[in-house]
């Protein structure tokens, strides 16, 4: 174990959570990172996600083949021409797995530039011209290097203020979708309720299948999170993918079909439910049915 951990130390350490943001630990960082998602991954009662990726490669192909079938019959268009729907298929088989290989390749950059920020960091913290540890991030890479060459250039008066924000802002509940000139946080009118009963709330639909299980409202993917439990959150990133595996469902506060929580919901085989306000209507602990067919989560206990 101990081997293949320093191997894959090596090969990976510069990945991390959301690794496309420089200011964002990597697993070299902190090794507990990656034990964090090691432990969501195990277990009698998780499935292997290589058994669901081959099991919905063999639905995509399975749907692909009838696509042909149906192309074949000479009943459609020349836009879904077999030909055509041929060289789709074989585009999405061949091609479609690299797609996040540039932003792979990106991360792994942002990486090497974050061991350079963070040995800056130190050096500013050790002669007290920074205060604590991830300041420098709320600095632009010109102020930092004006600071190395001009040693009055004051980094802490333009730090604490823009810390204060980012702190306030960090323990804010809601996410705004849309703001007017009077910075008025606008919001969509209920959806309609009639023929819902009490205690169930209407949502969109994003992964079909229905589950239940107890509530967890998370912050952040590194908030602690049980096998079995509901992920709520107002909005996932690839960050939170390995939560996913054990989750037995997913409800979030924002977002359409094709949104990260919602994708990764469909790869994953999990019912998800998206605009559902989950901060004012569900609490953690609470035991829900999330219908991701017809886009409901329904309180069953709330203790």
């Amino acid at each position: 174990f101990l081997s293949e951990w320093r191997e894959f130390a090596e090969r990976y350490g510069w990945d991390g959570e959301d690794q496309m943001f420089v200011s964002s630990p990597r697993y070299n960082d902190d090794h507990v990172l990656l034990l964090a998602r090691l432990r969501q991954n195990a277990g009698a009662e998780i499935k292997d996600p290589a058994i669901t990726q081959r099991e919905q490669v063999a639905n995509r192909r399975h749907v692909m083949k009838l696509h042909e079938v149906r192309a074949g019959s000479k009943r459609y268009s020349k836009m879904f021409s077999l030909p055509k729907i041929q060289k789709r298929n074989k585009t999405l088989d061949h091609l479609m797995w690299i797609r996040n290989a540039p932003k792979l390749r990106i991360a792994r950059v942002l990486g090497i530039l974050r061991v350079s920020i963070l040995r800056v960091e130190d050096e500013l913290i050790d002669v007290h011209r920074l205060e604590a540890k991830g300041d420098i991030f709320h600095l632009g890479l010109e102020e930092v290097d004006e600071a190395l060459r001009n040693e009055s250039f004051d980094l802490i008066d333009l730090v604490r203020p823009r810390k204060a924000i980012y702190e306030r802002a960090a323990k804010s509940k809601e996410c705004p979708l849309l703001v007017d000139s009077r910075c008025r946080i606008l919001r969509p009118d209920p959806p309609a309720q009639e023929g819902i009963e009490a205690g169930t709330f209407l949502g969109t639909p994003v992964s079909p299948g229905t589950a239940t299980g107890r509530v967890r409202i998370l912050k952040s993917p590194t908030d602690r999170f049980e096998q079995g439990e509901v992920l709520a959150a107002t909005v996932t990133s690839p960050a939170w993918t390995p939560l996913f595996v054990g989750a037995s469902a997913v409800v979030l506060r924002i977002g359409g079909a094709l949104q990260h929580g919602a994708l990764c919901a469909r790869e994953f085989g999990k019912p998800a439910v998206s605009n559902i306000d989950i901060h004012n209507v569900l609490e953690t602990g609470m035991m829900v049915t999330v219908d991701g067919n017809n886009g409901t989560v329904k309180i069953v206990d709330e203790s």
